[in-house]
């Protein structure tokens, strides 16, 4: 779009913080190259008023929205439906209408196959730690295993507590537990908002980790070359950002928001 008027649509990305997020030059290059009168928007949310801003988006009629850290999972309560994935893994990433009900699911899993898929991964059969308990990695986790057939998944997260998603050939560990299995990694999978901007200097494990025989994927995009991947470069492991992640689920998003363009 060129110019706002009485007619443009309003879409966003709710989370806290919202400055590091390129999802509104995305989006905005979508509607622009689709000739969409609308305009993508950073809506910072504090957790404690998400509640009022899925209100506000209802009464201010939202074409849709994304969802990112920290309301993948709060924002389910407010929402009219949600998708078989959304209810397995207990995560929204994208709000849409349909038949005039606010709806959620979540694109995170199939961004990241799309984008493992195009880095040569085929992760069927390989055995994947993910880093990270959190609404992405509870998608990831969903697609590595129920869609990709992945065969076994370990899930190292510092509040173990919080994972509640069963699944086959999976189990749960600590977070310093993840050396010991580091010779049987195939893919080792970030979902963690460690190494992300403005904290650039993080980064989830240990370079002692990283095996040159594992790929190191990791879901920040900003930056784009976070700590783990610098690291895993430099023990000779094939690496991944996760600004395809990012294009390829927001292109779905834009999908159940503009079905006919």
């Amino acid at each position: 779009m060129t110019e706002i008027d009485g007619k443009t649509k309003i879409l966003g990305v709710f989370g806290d913080p919202v400055e590091h997020t390129k999802s509104p030059s995305i989006q905005n290059a979508l509607l622009k190259d689709r000739g969409i009168n609308a305009v993508y928007l950073p809506l910072p949310v504090a957790r404690e008023n998400l509640k009022d801003a899925i209100a506000g988006f209802r009464a201010m009629g939202f074409a849709g929205a994304n969802v990112t850290i920290p309301h993948k999972e709060q924002v389910i309560q407010f929402l009219d439906y949600v998708s078989p994935v959304s209810k397995a893994t207990g995560s929204v990433n994208t709000l849409y209408w349909q038949n005039s009900k606010l709806c959620g699911t979540s694109t995170d899993g199939l961004g990241a196959l799309r984008n493992l898929e195009e880095a040569g991964m085929d992760i069927k059969n390989k055995n994947i730690a993910l880093l990270g308990s959190g609404g992405a990695a509870k998608a990831l986790a969903y697609a590595f295993m129920e869609i990709a057939g992945a065969a076994s998944l370990k899930i190292f997260s510092i509040e173990p507590e919080l994972w509640n998603l069963e699944l086959k050939n999976s189990s749960l560990h600590d977070f310093d537990e993840v050396k010991k299995y580091k010779d049987s990694i195939d893919l080792l999978c970030n979902a963690t908002p460690l190494g992300m901007h403005p904290n650039v200097n993080q980064s989830p494990v240990d370079k002692s980790v990283l095996g040159k025989n594992m790929m190191v994927f990791d879901i920040v995009y900003n930056p784009l070359q976070t700590k783990l991947l610098q690291e895993a470069q430099e023990a000779g492991c094939k690496t991944l950002g996760g600004i395809g992640m990012l294009n390829h689920q927001g292109l779905e998003s834009f999908k159940l928001w503009f079905p006919d363009s």
